[in-house]
């Protein structure tokens, strides 16, 4: 599940305390399949937006504009470039998954090209928007799907169709039921092209880390990385993030605002929300380095790769109970584990490896913000080598 929420009226206050006092007026929209690329509501994993607004809000249309602010959708043109592809050019297939605020399809460009198609919902417009402004600013970059344009007075958002599986399908819990292990084994890793899960546990905390980092380099926080917005190439060669609908662009200001945030609260940080002025002089500068927003990536890619490494986290429902004994023992990890019984140490033997390189990453990355490992940092870890 990922919520899109409002800053608290006040901040003692519990996410969890803060959207029961307002669910009299919070409007809940649950994506509904699938497994694929984009079958999330905005190429990612599923989810549910839940908007808590400290106004009296009840519509989708009119929630969505709470938090993106009053935008004539049916009027303003994605990033004021709509028709980049020729709607004529682009044939649409079978649907292939919904999302809350899009569906997605399978499709061809120019006839032959495999490209995935998102059409967006009502309501879906702000959204839409915001997406189709990160892709376009990080096209050329190989850590993210690859995205062609907008078709048509925005018709569609057009990706490459590279893949239709993500990490979390991986585990064996994916719509498609694939059945690969149900967690582990054989499977997940040769759908990684390793040969063994502990190969695919460092591969993945790699790409995941170089494809975090290539963002932040652009200027982007993605807000939602997890294992269903990792794309996982056909051949399995490649991790490429996806779902940019959600991400804060802090060079541009695209889809950012200090009072609300987009979190996962099972992958998103303890901090919640992403503070401090950036853009101009500040970006990349004072800003950035005084304010680190970065960090709010680091905790979700090592909540990532404890998932990963640790073959009981990969059975649906574990890492919400992991995360709910993590905030019990305030993110430190090594008291969390030394909680845990003597017979679930062996889980821990991938991340324990050469002298627990994999370990010391994790705990370097769940933790709070004040002591937390940047992903540059953990870039340099020999469990990512």
């Amino acid at each position: 599940m990922r919520r899109v929420v409002r800053s608290p009226l006040d901040d003692s206050k519990s996410v969890d305390a803060t959207m029961a006092a307002t669910m009299a007026v919070t409007t809940t929209v649950t994506t509904t399949t699938s497994a694929t690329l984009g079958a999330r509501g905005g190429l990612g994993a599923p989810s549910s937006r839940v908007v808590p607004v400290m106004t009296r809000t009840r519509s989708v249309t009119s929630t969505t504009r709470a938090f993106f602010g009053a935008r004539d959708d049916a009027s303003r043109d994605v990033g004021g470039k709509a028709g980049e592809i020729k709607l004529a050019d682009v044939a649409r297939g079978k649907k292939i998954g919904s999302g809350s605020f899009g569906d997605v399809y399978e499709g061809t460009l120019g006839g032959s090209r495999r490209v995935v198609l998102k059409e967006k919902r009502a309501g879906g417009g702000a959204f839409f928007e915001s997406e189709a402004e990160n892709n376009r600013r990080v096209r050329g970059f190989d850590g993210v799907a690859t995205f062609i344009g907008v078709a048509g007075a925005n018709a569609y958002l057009v990706w490459e169709d590279e893949g239709r599986d993500t990490l979390e399908d991986c585990f064996g819990g994916g719509a498609f039921g694939f059945g690969l292990g149900g967690g582990g084994g054989d499977g997940f890793a040769r759908k990684l092209g390793c040969s063994s899960d502990a190969e695919a546990s460092r591969k993945v905390a790699k790409q995941c880390l170089k494809a975090v980092k290539g963002l932040h380099d652009r200027g982007l926080i993605h807000r939602d990385v997890k294992p269903g917005n990792l794309l996982i190439t056909r051949r399995g060669e490649r991790l490429k993030l996806i779902d940019l609908g959600g991400a804060a662009d802090l060079r541009t200001g695209n889809n950012f605002d200090e009072s609300e945030t987009i979190f996962d609260p099972v992958y998103g940080p303890p901090e919640r929300y992403i503070t401090g002025k950036f853009g101009g002089v500040g970006f990349g500068n004072v800003g950035w380095g005084k304010n680190k927003p970065d960090l709010f990536d680091s905790f979700s890619c090592g909540m990532t790769i404890l998932q990963v490494s640790v073959p009981a986290f990969r059975k649906k429902g574990a890492m919400k109970a992991v995360r709910r004994d993590l905030k019990r023992w305030c993110y430190d990890c090594e008291a969390w584990r030394a909680s845990l019984p003597e017979r679930q140490q062996d889980d821990f033997a991938i991340l324990d490896e050469n002298n627990g390189a994999g370990w010391k990453l994790v705990c370097g990355l769940i933790a709070n913000k004040g002591t937390r490992m940047s992903v540059s940092k953990a870039l340099s870890s020999p469990f990512c080598r």
